[in-house]
């Protein structure tokens, strides 16, 4: 029989978690040496928006603000909760809510098709990387500062406020559904019953079409919020 030369594990690696490895000791978006950090500003479209948004003659996409270093992490994220799979009112019983097909099939969508192939004039801050908007700001602001006011700059193109509007009722109308009805997400919360919320961050714009505009504004209204030396790099 050939022998086992597997060494028995020491005492203290059973007994111990270890010393931790580099991927926890590091993370690509924060530079504590500048004293920034990066949040990821990405685009996510689905089968079962598209569709919906089509027949009332809309284009509307999801717009998200992320700490993750990998944005597929949140398009996961989006198909595990069924985000925007239902249509109805928040007051009815979930099984009465419709169900919109394909809803689940979500995937990121690139603010540029071919960024080596554009000429790309980004401010001072702002990158392109993996199809996604890496915005550097300072390491004092947290990024649900940055998510708010992100949100903020694209209410006047929420799907969910078009909706309730006079035009928005009138083309749901027109498409045979309910005009009171709004885009939700069901949320399963651990030992409690499924809780519905409406959706609000789907946006109607055009990611590739609008990136350059989105970024102007963009670098307007974080401004505040980036550090010194990419302000002074801006005024110059």
């Amino acid at each position: 029989m050939p022998k086992n030369n597997r060494k028995a594990p020491k005492t203290s690696d059973l007994t111990t978690f270890g010393p931790p490895p580099q991927a926890v000791l590091s993370n690509r978006l924060v530079d504590a040496a500048s004293g920034t950090h990066r949040v990821v500003v990405y685009a996510a479209g689905s089968r079962g928006l598209a569709s919906f948004s089509r027949t009332l003659g809309l284009t509307a996409y999801k717009l998200g603000v992320t700490s993750a270093g990998d944005a597929q992490r949140r398009i996961v994220d989006l198909r595990r909760k069924h985000y925007g799979s239902l249509f109805g009112r928040m007051d009815q019983p979930i099984e009465e809510l419709q169900t919109l097909p394909q809803a689940d099939e979500w995937a990121l969508v690139p603010w540029v098709v071919d960024p080596l192939g554009e000429s790309l004039d980004l401010p001072a801050g702002y990158y392109l990387r993996n199809g996604v908007l890496e915005i550097e700001v300072r390491l004092d602001v947290p990024v649900e500062a940055v998510d708010q006011a992100v949100h903020a700059m694209m209410a006047p193109r929420s799907l969910d406020d078009f909706l309730v509007t006079a035009d928005g009722k009138a083309r749901l109308k027109a498409t045979g559904r309910d005009p009171e009805g709004m885009l939700l997400t069901p949320y399963t919360l651990m030992y409690e019953t499924v809780r519905i919320s409406r959706v609000k961050e789907i946006y109607l714009y055009r990611p590739q079409v609008e990136f350059r505009r989105l970024v102007t504004i963009l670098a307007r209204v974080l401004a505040p919020l980036m550090p010194a030396a990419t302000k002074s790099a801006e005024a110059a």
